[in-house]
């Protein structure tokens, strides 16, 4: 967090220095803006002020309206410097400068902030943080139509990712629930025969939240493919499945590589099927499929250094 003195008028303001530090109401305002942003709706100056004037409470009424109005010329240019001066120090995550230059929203965060989605009557449940309930077979479709959807430009594509990821309830929670069998999954599952159905489902959730999780999913992937992570109290890195994490994150193009790299690794695991058929291995947990190709990979670089040596 970030604090916000003025002592002349003895306020102290904590302010979110990141999206995970933001409340729901907070954290949903400021998409909002950022998503309007990148639609031209608005400036980018225009969101970075409006979030500033929300993180800090500050309502712009018609009263301040009025008291510009009647300011000098210099007064008022004076007021917005500084207001422009705090955006540039507080709220400046909200959006990074891609490789051509350009501002796109800096969601970054592995955080499911959006666990539940509404689509009319119906709500869609999503996958944990980092998608750590994933199946393969989920993370795979997401994958793929994550990656179409760059290269089309179509709306539904993203709404059949989004499909792969959130689901309606399931027919029998309310028996399952309570059983000691229960795999703690809430929502269908997946089924991807049906993503074209849910897909119609997720058409009906607003921009804001389809850009929303189109931004935390692509960050989620990239963040997999390069990060250190810990699994059950030991530190993994998966990035030698993809040539080395200097390597996946350069081939990654700034918005559509975020996926790119995993497409062949993950058709490679699929027809292997370490799990078994290739059926097995789409319902086997994403993560445990990750580990045991890792566990693979270092096994070969060993008996590669062993040849080497003889």
């Amino acid at each position: 967090m970030n604090t916000v003195e003025i002592p002349e008028k003895s306020i102290k303001l904590e302010i979110p220095s990141h999206w995970d530090e933001m409340s729901d109401s907070q954290r949903r305002y400021c998409l909002k803006q950022a998503v309007w942003a990148s639609l031209g709706i608005i400036g980018v100056q225009e969101a970075k002020v409006r979030c500033l004037y929300h993180l800090m409470d500050i309502e712009r009424d018609s009263r301040s309206v009025m008291w510009d109005r009647i300011r000098s010329e210099a007064q008022v240019s004076d007021k917005y410097s500084r207001i422009f001066l705090l955006c540039e120090e507080l709220v400046t995550f909200l959006f990074a400068a891609n490789e051509k230059g350009e501002l796109e929203i800096n969601y970054d965060t592995v955080y499911n902030h959006f666990p539940e989605l509404r689509a009319s009557k119906v709500t869609l449940y999503g996958p944990a943080h980092l998608c750590a309930d994933l199946t393969f077979g989920e993370f795979r479709a997401a994958i793929e139509y994550m990656e179409s959807s760059f290269q089309s430009r179509d709306d539904m594509d993203i709404c059949r990712m989004i499909a792969c990821l959130y689901r309606p309830e399931r027919q029998d929670y309310d028996m399952v629930a309570h059983s000691e069998s229960w795999d703690g999954q809430r929502k269908q599952p997946f089924n991807r025969a049906l993503v074209p159905v849910n897909a119609g489902l997720v058409a009906k959730i607003g921009t804001v939240y389809r850009t929303a999780v189109l931004l935390w999913f692509s960050y989620v992937v990239k963040y997999i493919q390069t990060e250190d992570l810990q699994i059950g109290g030991v530190t993994v890195n998966f990035s030698p499945l993809f040539g080395g994490k200097r390597k996946a994150m350069d081939d990654d193009a700034p918005r559509s590589g975020s996926g790119y790299g995993w497409i062949s690794v993950l058709n490679a695991i699929a027809k292997e099927g370490p799990y078994g058929d290739m059926d097995k291995t789409e319902k086997a947990g994403l993560f445990d499929v990750l580990l045991y190709m890792l566990e693979m990979h270092e096994q070969n670089e060993k008996l590669k250094q062993k040849s080497k040596k003889k």
